[in-house]
Order: structure tokens, then C-alpha cells, then sequence
């Protein structure tokens, strides 16, 4: 782990307190880990940042407010110092796809043991990256849905208009539209409620 003298700052980003408390509890007594706090949510995570940066976050995808793909993009537009480990219930490969995209250092199942996650915050503090194989349901696989894709269902299942998404995303309410266009047929899906129905049956959103 990293030296006791260099006090690594963790920030634990997750909307489930037990979670969160877990963590804090466990990398808390171990040596160059500390000071930790804590965020419920990607927004609260950012105000936390701007007023004192950590070295590296633990970063949840599925949050309210702010999911983990929307804060993991703002972090690292403005502050690319901060060393990012996003820890998941996902373990889909286009949601590792897209977080190594993004910018994280490092990806983790909330199943990892402890001496896992340990060893990843180890690499990742000395510079290094950590993302190993995961899995897919099939139907996701034959579906191959782009990262972007996928991020338009997921402000989807939100209820989002096509003008919400599209700003959620920096785009047009039009270019929006076409990506529903694209991927309703891979979701064999004709209408927006089955696009999220399928989602949520291939873990893509929950």
C-alpha cells in the first residue's frame, strides 16, 4: 500500500450509505490512506472536489442526481489529476468500455474482496491502470450497442425527453433522436417503454 507519509485523499462516491460506510471503515486503518470522505451523490462529489481535490476516487455508475458516467466525465475535464476507480455493480463489458473511455483508471465489481480492492488502489496511486475481463449476457453482445448508445438509454429509463438527453449529453434533441432510431431495432424494440423494459432485462440500466 502507499506509504503512511504520503496520506493518499480518498473521496468514496456512492448513494448507498452502507457501502460507502464499508469502505471508509476498511481503508481507514490501513498505512497512506487518509484522509476519506464521503459523497452521495456525482453532484454533492464535485462540490466536495472544488473545495478540496482528492488523490482518487471510488466512484459508484448508478446513482441519482448525478450517475457515476456523467461525474466521472466532469472530474476529468476539470481536475485530470484525480485518479478515478469506479467500483460497480455493472459488470458489463460497454460499461467497462465506456468508463476507460472516460477517463477512469480503474474498474472493480462491488464483489471484489477486500485484498482486491486493496491492491487496485495500490496500482492505481502508483500511476498504473487496473480493468480485467467481465461479462455479458448474450443478448447485449448480439444487441452491440455503442457506449453512447447505451448512455441514451439510461437517461431513457430516466423518462427524459429527446431535448433532456441531449442535454444531459451536449447534443441535439435531433441527434438524440437518432440514436433511438439505430437502436430500437438491435432492442427489437418499437416503442421508447420497450427500449427501457429490454435495458433493464440485459442489466444495461437498473
Amino acid at each position: 500500500m502507499p506509504s503512511a507519509a504520503l496520506s493518499l485523499r480518498l473521496l468514496i462516491v456512492d448513494d448507498h450509505s452502507v457501502v460507502s460506510a464499508g469502505l471508509e471503515a476498511m481503508l481507514s486503518v490501513m498505512p497512506g490512506i487518509g484522509p476519506i470522505t464521503t459523497a452521495a451523490d456525482g453532484a454533492e462529489a464535485l462540490r466536495l472536489c472544488a473545495s478540496e481535490p482528492p488523490d482518487l476516487v471510488l466512484l459508484d455508475l448508478r446513482m441519482p442526481v448525478m450517475d457515476g458516467h456523467c461525474t466521472l466525465e466532469a472530474l476529468r475535464q476539470r481536475w485530470p489529476e484525480i485518479r478515478v476507480i469506479v467500483i460497480s455493480g455493472s459488470e458489463l463489458a460497454a460499461d467497462v468500455k465506456l468508463v476507460r473511455r472516460l477517463g477512469a483508471s480503474a474498474f472493480l465489481s462491488k464483489s471484489a474482496d477486500p485484498a482486491t480492492v486493496l491492491r487496485v488502489i495500490e496500482i492505481v496511486a502508483a500511476g498504473g491502470t487496473y480493468f480485467t475481463e467481465t461479462r455479458e449476457t448474450h443478448a447485449a453482445a448480439d444487441c452491440q450497442l455503442s457506449p453512447r448508445e447505451i448512455e441514451v438509454l439510461r437517461h431513457l429509463a430516466r423518462g427524459l425527453t429527446n431535448d433532456d438527453i441531449g442535454l444531459a449529453l451536449g447534443v441535439s434533441g435531433q441527434t438524440v433522436k437518432g440514436h433511438l432510431k439505430h437502436l430500437f431495432p438491435k432492442l427489437s424494440a418499437a416503442t421508447r417503454s420497450e427500449a427501457v423494459s429490454r435495458a433493464y432485462e440485459m442489466g444495461l440500466v437498473g
